[in-house]
């Protein structure tokens, strides 16, 4: 990336530029962990993405100086990907196909005009909720990847973390990376908690 991904409108809470700029970090490590070249084209996905405030530094972290990208993120609320959108289309460099859509992330085998992707990132799984429903989206997730390709997860706490490993172990993938984030921001209302406070990065098995 010749410039920084900066973005069009100010994200919506305090405190989100330190966390995602931790989070950042984190992404580097956890790439470089995994033995990940970078690629001159990309095409990520980024799933449940809410408003992908993360955008900017998972860009950068996974293809800082890519000449094509290929970006999408999904999520099924609607005010959520609107203000995606503001955020980041307006700010792509050209040669950058960034897009946000309302969708059901779970759900991207019936997408069929999607390609394969580089890398897919859930920040903040829920796998806690709604089990049956993120099975289904692990296993497209890891379906969705090219050859050599990365699934990445973030979590809110550990106990979550280790399901959602185990889980996606026995929908196909292989654990190649988990990271513990002694930077996350710990959340005083939810104890044992904290933002991005897990890293893992998963292979097509």
């Amino acid at each position: 990336m010749t410039t920084p991904l900066r973005p069009a409108v100010p994200f919506s809470y305090p405190g989100i530029a330190e966390d995602i700029a931790r989070l950042g970090g984190l992404l580097a490590l956890g790439l470089r962990t995994a033995g990940w070249a970078a690629p001159p084209r990309a095409a990520l996905l980024n799933l449940a993405c809410g408003r992908a405030d993360e955008t900017a530094e998972l860009l950068r972290a996974a293809c800082p100086a890519a000449e094509e990208v290929f970006y999408l993120g999904i999520d099924l609320r609607p005010p959520e990907i609107a203000e995606a959108r503001r955020r980041w289309i307006p700010a792509a460099p050209s040669g950058w196909q960034l897009d946000f859509r309302t969708g059901d992330a779970s759900r991207t085998d019936r997408m069929r005009e999607l390609p394969p992707f580089d890398l897919v990132f859930i920040r903040h799984q829920n796998y806690w909720h709604d089990q049956p429903s993120w099975i289904v989206l692990f296993r497209n997730a890891l379906a969705a990847l090219k050859p050599g390709g990365l699934l990445a997860i973030t979590s809110y706490f550990d106990r979550e973390h280790e399901q959602a490993m185990a889980c996606l172990v026995q929908c196909g993938g292989n654990k190649i990376a988990d990271l513990r984030n002694f930077q996350s921001r710990d959340l005083p209302d939810a104890p044992g908690k904290s933002v991005d406070r897990r890293l893992a990065l998963f292979g097509r098995a």
